[in-house]
């Protein structure tokens, strides 16, 4: 008879996958102590296991990863940021995706609108 497959709990699980991401994390943000292929390797795993235990992206490495293709944005050469209109702007150069940092320069009308109760 063949050996019934031991299964860990929920909370062993949870911190494996805890203890890769904070690992994943720590290489993307010293990228100049890695090779370029082991941190854009390390972009694309750190998406992959939030994905698949349902962990969200720690908040420092979040701006460094390009939702749509996963590429790392911890170099220069493969994304372009730019300041328009009081929002920060990246634009990944791999895939052209857009990503918008900030509610723009009008946004604090919209604060004070809410407590007035206009």
């Amino acid at each position: 008879m063949g050996r019934r497959k031991q299964r860990g709990s929920r909370q062993q699980r949870e911190q494996k996958a805890l203890l890769a991401q904070s690992h994943l994390t720590s290489i993307l943000l010293n990228p100049a102590e890695h090779p370029r292929d082991v941190v854009e390797s390390a972009a694309v795993h750190l998406s992959k296991v939030s994905q698949r235990h349902r962990l969200t992206l720690p908040p420092r490495v979040r701006s460094r990863v390009c939702r749509k293709c996963w590429a790392s944005h911890s170099f220069t050469s493969q994304f372009r940021v730019r300041i328009k209109a009081g929002q920060r702007l990246h634009t990944c150069l791999r895939c052209g995706y857009i990503r918008r940092y900030g509610a723009g320069p009008k946004a604090h009308r919209a604060a004070r609108m809410v407590q007035r109760g206009d």
